[in-house]
């Protein structure tokens, strides 16, 4: 099979390795940015391997060649963006990472607008730093592919049930929060809100008259 794989962050980099080495694939190239991805004569390859993606491809990619990605989340509801962010702030600790197909929806601006076809999934727990929970992508990523590769053509998909609610992507002036805020949240919601929103993303802050005092990592213990 020949493949390519596309990522942009360093945890999602680091899966690259393990899925180039797989029995099943005689040739792989990283791409990490759209115009890579592009400028690559796409019909002559079987699959895009894409991990940690925060846009949607397009049927301009979505035509050319069969895409697959990962999704960090088990509700559908944060199918648009900001999965991990959102989860943490919503208090999920347990959830699921899957491989899922994308294709393109004319109709809708969200972000990753799938056919809401996932395969196969592994389970993803959402506590510690951010740090913790990206070297957890990375090897469910591993995982996740490798399953994928092995079984491939033949995958099992399951469609995620449907729901009315839908958790919009965040924003960057959604990681300020003013005194107020604060006030109305107690210590176990600051953490889960900070800490989403550790390094390598921007970082979560608090901001009054004076200016905003930005939080890079957080610690929290229970009574």
């Amino acid at each position: 099979m020949k493949v390519i794989f596309w990522a942009y962050r360093q945890w999602g980099i680091d899966v690259y390795t393990t899925v180039e080495r797989h029995p099943k694939i005689e040739e792989c190239i990283c791409c990490k940015t759209r115009g890579e991805v592009q400028g690559l004569p796409l019909e002559e390859y079987d699959l895009l391997l894409t991990c940690g993606l925060s846009e949607e491809l397009g049927e301009e990619i979505t035509s050319r060649i069969k895409a697959i990605g990962v999704h960090c989340a088990e509700l559908d509801r944060y199918s648009y963006g900001t999965p991990i962010q959102l989860q943490i702030i919503d208090g999920i600790r347990y959830s699921k990472h899957r491989i899922f197909s994308f294709t393109y929806d004319k109709n809708s601006n969200r972000a990753h607008t799938h056919n809401r076809k996932y395969a196969n999934e592994v389970a993803l727990d959402l506590t510690g730093n951010m740090s913790d929970i990206l070297e957890q992508l990375t090897a469910t990523s591993k995982i996740l592919f490798n399953q994928f590769l092995d079984e491939y053509p033949n995958n099992k998909w399951r469609t995620w049930p449907e729901e009315n609610i839908v958790r919009q992507k965040r924003t960057p002036k959604d990681s300020i929060l003013t005194k107020n805020d604060l006030l109305k949240m107690d210590t176990e919601q600051m953490y889960n809100f900070f800490r989403c929103l550790e390094d390598p993303y921007p970082n979560g802050g608090i901001e009054d008259e004076k200016g905003c005092l930005y939080v890079e990592r957080v610690r929290f213990k229970k009574k």
